[in-house]
């Protein structure tokens, strides 16, 4: 158990106000049939020696467990997803759209839903292939405002332009 934090608060566990420790611990968990490792946040009671979730942590403690299982499987994890994305500046709901994907996709792969193998290989085609990014973006064209489909397909050419040398030299080493 690592202590982060403390906070002077009214403790849930023993119903008295006292310092409740914020706590990082190493959990054990099973997703879909594979074993993983991941850190977990809690609050503590020294008086109860009871573990309590708070606010936000069972949302932080689901997206550390669903992560812990991407990399232990070799996929895209919920931050590398939105660097993928903001790597083009692109909403959500746009990227959605280049790649033809449901509304909500990116959203929930962002959010704590595991991708599927297929979708992981898209995301990193589009991480590693701009020229190909702004060929999605182009099939798409008029389903976008004009302002979006231009900022869109300037952030391609830039980052097809810094990279170029890079994949002159050696293709096999692009990003993710």
């Amino acid at each position: 158990m690592k202590v982060t934090s403390t906070v002077k608060k009214l403790c849930l566990s023993c119903m008295e106000e006292h310092e409740v420790k914020r706590v990082e611990v190493q959990e054990e968990n099973i997703f879909k049939g594979i074993k993983v490792e991941y850190p977990a946040k809690y609050e503590y009671c020294d008086r109860t020696e009871e573990y309590l979730t708070y606010e936000d942590s069972l949302n932080t403690n689901d997206l550390a467990f669903k992560d812990a299982y991407r990399k232990k499987v070799g996929l895209l994890t919920s931050q590398e997803i939105v660097e993928i994305r903001t790597m083009y500046d692109v909403s959500q709901k746009d990227f959605c759209k280049i790649l033809g994907w449901g509304s909500s996709t990116i959203a929930r792969y962002e959010n704590h839903q595991v991708q599927d193998g297929i979708h992981d290989d898209v995301l990193r085609k589009v991480a590693n292939d701009p020229k190909w990014f702004m060929e999605l973006l182009n099939r798409v064209k008029g389903d976008l405002p004009e302002k979006a489909y231009l900022k869109y397909l300037n952030k391609g050419k830039e980052y097809h332009h810094q990279n170029q040398n890079k994949y002159l030299r050696n293709p096999s080493k692009r990003l993710m």
